[in-house]
C-alpha cells in the first residue's frame, strides 16, 4: 500500500504526539512524499516551529522521519507528470504531490489542506468523511483527466 502525504502531514507528525505521528511511524514504508515536500517542510520551519526547537534537533527529527518511515521520492520519478498535475490543481505547491499520485500506484493523498483538492473535485474524489473535518482527509483516487 502506498499513501502519498502532503507537507502538512509531515509537519503534524513532527510537531506533536498524536494520531498523525502514530499512523506514520506505525507503518514504515506505507507513506511516501515528493522530495519537494521535504524541502518545503525545512524551508518553512520558522513558520511551524513555534516552540523554537533548535534547528539541529528539527533536522535530526525530519531526517529520522524520512529515513525510517516515509519514502522520499525524487523528482525524476514524477517529473513527467508535473505538466498534467499543474492543470489539475490550483496551488503550485501541490503540483509535486499530484504529480507523484499520477506517476505511481497509490491509495490516495493524505492532506490537511483539502481546500485546494476540493476545488478540483472533477479530478479528485474526496470521501464524505473528509467534508466533516476531523484529523484531516485522505483524498483518494486521483484520476487522470486524459482517461
Amino acid at each position: 500500500m502506498n499513501i502519498i502525504i502532503d507537507t502538512n502531514v509531515i509537519v503534524a507528525a513532527l510537531i506533536q504526539r498524536g494520531i498523525v505521528r502514530e499512523l506514520v511511524v506505525g507503518r514504515p514504508g506505507v507513506f511516501m512524499t515528493p522530495e519537494a515536500c521535504v524541502r518545503e517542510v525545512w524551508e518553512n520551519r520558522g513558520d511551524w516551529n513555534r516552540k523554537k526547537v533548535p534547528e539541529a534537533l528539527v533536522k535530526e527529527a525530519l531526517d529520522f522521519l524520512t529515513d525510517e518511515f516515509v519514502t522520499v521520492v525524487p523528482r525524476s520519478a514524477y517529473r513527467e507528470a508535473e505538466k498534467e498535475a499543474a492543470t489539475l490543481i490550483h496551488d503550485p505547491d501541490d503540483v509535486p504531490v499530484v504529480a507523484l499520485a499520477l506517476a505511481v500506484d497509490n491509495e490516495g493523498i493524505w492532506t490537511f489542506n483539502t481546500k485546494d483538492f476540493f476545488r478540483s473535485r472533477s479530478v479528485v474524489q474526496v470521501p464524505d468523511s473528509a467534508h466533516r473535518g476531523g484529523q484531516g482527509a485522505l483524498v483518494r483516487s486521483v484520476k487522470r483527466c486524459s482517461r
